[in-house]
């Protein structure tokens, strides 16, 4: 009996001796580290009007910037569509903004979005914040699969909620997108 016991515990030593071996060989490669899985609102998303938010883990739950700005043709009239054509994604700030204090903000890398998930592990729900009026709403996403998630914005609570589909844009894109990117600020000047 009493070596059977003390095989047992010679056992449990020898077994968490290995784990801590093995804890240490991860340690000292971070490529044998298994990847936490990311929550499936993570990711970049393309709107309907083509610009891009980025949504990632933040203090609050999760936080949606503009990463990509474009502006849809027709969107603006006149002079404003003039200077909107002939000036960079970094020239934009967040003019429409009801707070006069706000309205130098750049918009890319604006926050619009803050989301705390909700009672269903494919809803999050939060604040909005719509740079086309200057306006936060309350609202949810709706993760609708692995690429495509709805955004509904609401008001009068939440009775009337509007919604649109972004999709996932893909990895590959980015990824092209940023080589372009490098070389551009690589490139001699001419």
């Amino acid at each position: 009996m009493a070596s059977d016991l003390g095989r047992a515990v010679r056992g449990a030593v020898a077994a968490a001796a290995m784990l801590f071996l093995v804890g240490i060989a991860h340690a000292q490669d971070p490529a044998s580290v298994p990847i936490v899985p990311r929550s499936p609102v993570e990711g970049v998303w393309r709107t309907q009007l083509l610009s891009e938010v980025t949504i990632a883990a933040c203090p609050e739950g999760f936080c949606g910037t503009l990463s990509h700005i474009v502006v849809p043709e027709g969107m603006l009239e006149g002079a404003e569509a003039e200077a909107a054509a002939a000036m960079t994604p970094d020239q934009f700030f967040d003019q429409r903004n009801e707070d006069p204090a706000l309205r130098n903000r750049p918009m890319l890398g604006l926050q619009i979005l803050t989301l705390q998930q909700g009672a269903e592990p494919y809803i999050f729900d939060g604040e909005i914040y719509n740079p086309e009026d200057g306006k936060t709403y309350t609202g949810y996403i709706e993760v609708l699969g692995p690429d495509m998630l709805r955004l509904n914005g609401c008001v009068l609570f939440n009775v009337i909620c509007r919604g649109e589909d972004w999709t996932r844009v893909p990895p590959e894109e980015l990824e092209a997108r940023m080589r372009t990117e490098a070389a551009a600020e690589t490139a001699p000047a001419q």
